[in-house]
């Protein structure tokens, strides 16, 4: 099974709007198939929806831990910041005011590394609690 393949499809349908893209990968033969509904493409076979050997893909944010990520980078980077940051998250526009702490700081590059980082470790983690072997 490839690992890449399933990146490639996660990344596809988190790239879209919600609804609009989906993906499965079959766990026997490890085949990826996709589906766009704004662009009219469907690979996945009508009886993926019923086939337990047909795992629909999650997007990324259904494995983005979201402010827990946020913080544990802060924890390892800039923990004299986390109180500042906790206190972002009381308010409205948490995640615009927490990247524009990063930008100040210079910590923009380092959270997109550590980001993408984390995020592949939470899909590898999804692939291996869904019995896929990589």
């Amino acid at each position: 099974m490839s690992y890449d393949a399933i990146e490639d499809a996660f990344n596809y349908i988190s790239d879209g709007q919600p609804g609009d893209r989906r993906a499965v990968v079959h766990r026997v033969t490890g085949k990826v198939l996709m589906a766009s509904v704004k662009v009219g493409f469907d690979q996945i076979p009508a009886e993926a929806a019923n086939d337990p050997d047909y795992l629909l893909i999650p997007r990324r944010q259904d494995i983005d831990p979201g402010k827990g990520l946020i913080l544990a980078f802060f924890n390892n980077h800039a923990q004299s910041e986390v109180p500042q940051v906790k206190a972002i998250f009381t308010r409205s526009g948490a995640f615009r005011n927490v990247k524009d702490l990063m930008r100040r700081l210079h910590l923009l590059d380092l959270w997109h590394l550590y980001y993408d980082e984390k995020i592949e470790e939470l899909l590898r983690k999804w692939c291996v609690d869904n019995g896929l072997s990589l």
